[in-house]
């Protein structure tokens, strides 16, 4: 079902993901910046989500161009794919290719870091997102190092309303921090839409490491692509 964000200027962006909560987590990040945002779905659980992404990935490719070809006839003018394991699930290239309308996702923005860092570190939703996110850093950079941790219990527990700090806290996401530093790694993507819903929280711990959201850079491209919405 298609869902509004606030009509807050010409420019409407669509929104896909995989749970309705990462859905309203991307119109509620265009809605602070004064942009329109239409929202659509594909699972009703983070675990529905999971188990979709182990369907055939040309049939979840199709299912994803359809949701995004329903978005621009409802007026969306450009696609955010507002979800890191959907991204890495499907053939971007061929959901590029049918779109109706510009499409943005994660991992064009982490094709731009390979050139700038070495070793990574990758918290992700479940291990076949670390799997594809990291696919997408080593076609790009053959040396790279990615040290990658899938865990759906931390997006369950977002969809259930625990408190950022507490998630923080429960998880030992602080000593998580602290050990890739110790590794080496220079910067941690949050691998996971779900997981701006920490950030801050996070951030406070990660002294020496830089942590990322890829979510600026996909509205920055989406307005390169797009110059009457500059």
């Amino acid at each position: 079902m298609l869902t509004n964000a606030i009509d807050c200027s010409d420019l409407t962006v669509g929104v896909v993901a995989g749970t309705a909560t990462d859905t309203r987590f991307g119109l509620d990040f265009l809605a602070y910046r004064q942009i329109r945002g239409l929202g659509l779905s594909l699972s009703a659980s983070p675990q529905a989500q999971t188990q979709l992404q182990a369907l055939g990935r040309g049939a979840l490719t199709q299912q994803l161009i359809g949701a995004i070809a329903e978005l621009g006839a409802a007026g969306a003018e450009a696609a955010m794919i507002y979800c890191n394991s959907l991204s890495g699930a499907v053939d971007m290239a061929a959901v590029i290719a049918a779109a109706p309308i510009p499409v943005i996702s994660p991992l064009e923005v982490y094709a731009e870091l390979t050139g700038r860092y070495r070793n990574f570190g990758l918290l992700a939703a479940n291990c076949q997102s670390c799997a594809n996110i990291e696919r997408e850093i080593l076609a790009r950079n053959s040396t790279a190092k990615v040290i990658g941790i899938g865990n759906l219990q931390i997006v369950e527990d977002i969809e259930d309303g625990v408190a950022p700090d507490m998630i923080v806290q429960q998880h030992a996401l602080d000593d998580l921090v602290a050990a890739l530093v110790k590794s080496g790694v220079q910067i941690l993507i949050l691998g996971c839409t779900h997981f701006d819903y920490f950030y801050r929280e996070l951030l406070e711990h990660c002294d020496g490491i830089r942590l990322f959201l890829p979510s600026e850079r996909m509205l920055q491209l989406i307005r390169e692509r797009l110059p009457q919405a500059a």
